[in-house]
């Protein structure tokens, strides 16, 4: 994707979209998911210790995987890239090419990520859903400035069907590969760890049901009896 950089590098603010997808773009939900998300429980983990072999064996770091994921960040270049190409003929400017390249790919890189994530809370949806919506922020700030290149470019853009058809796109093209492998695989050949993050969901949702049924009663207790 970043060779698409050559058809925008003279009208499009470059250097300063390339610092805001690093620093603000896409820094911020890689940090929180890698900090609050984990597979399994300890709990889980101390229950069933054999879980850990799978570190051991490999089976989420291998040379195979390696391979796949460069496979798939290919697909998804050529995915965005050839979209783009089909705006770009439509006689479109530098600087709108740049803001769709920027937000389709900031929106592409995040739900990638969350197809991945394990375990949701609230601070990973503001980080990852957040971090989408700052985008679209910056790129309106940005071509709001009248001494930048690409002044107005997203409003007037913004305004037709095209911008959202590319922009859907890009997303559905790119990560739909992902998303039917990883449920074919997931759901022919599950491993160790995915059955036990199952049954532990399953199990959290059924203590959760217990616990509301049992307080029930303690409420219908303190109404006032006629």
């Amino acid at each position: 994707v970043c060779a698409l950089h050559e058809f925008y590098i003279d009208d499009c603010d470059n250097r300063l979209e390339q610092c805001l997808y690093s620093v603000v773009y896409t820094s911020l939900p890689t940090i929180v998911v890698g900090i609050l998300d984990k597979d399994l429980s300890r709990t889980t983990l101390l229950k069933y210790p054999q879980l850990y072999g799978a570190g051991q064996r490999q089976e989420s770091y291998n040379s195979k995987l390696f391979w796949v994921t460069i496979l798939d960040t290919l697909w998804q270049s050529i995915a965005a890239f050839f979209c783009l190409i089909a705006y770009w003929e439509s006689e479109i400017d530098g600087s709108s090419i740049g803001d769709l390249w920027t937000v389709a790919v900031v929106i592409m890189v995040n739900i990638h990520l969350a197809m991945d994530v394990f375990r949701w809370y609230w601070i990973t949806h503001v980080a990852i859903w957040g971090s989408i919506i700052a985008t679209f922020i910056c790129v309106m700030i940005i071509d709001a400035i009248p001494v930048l290149p690409g002044y107005w470019a997203f409003f007037e853009i913004a305004g037709t069907k095209l911008f959202w058809v590319c922009l859907l796109g890009i997303t559905v093209g790119a990560l739909l590969p992902h998303f039917v492998v990883k449920v074919i695989v997931q759901y022919s050949s599950p491993s160790d760890l995915q059955i036990a993050r199952e049954a532990e969901k399953f199990q959290n949702s059924r203590e959760l049901r217990h616990a509301q049924i049992e307080m029930n009663p303690i409420f219908d207790d303190h109404r006032p009896r006629t």
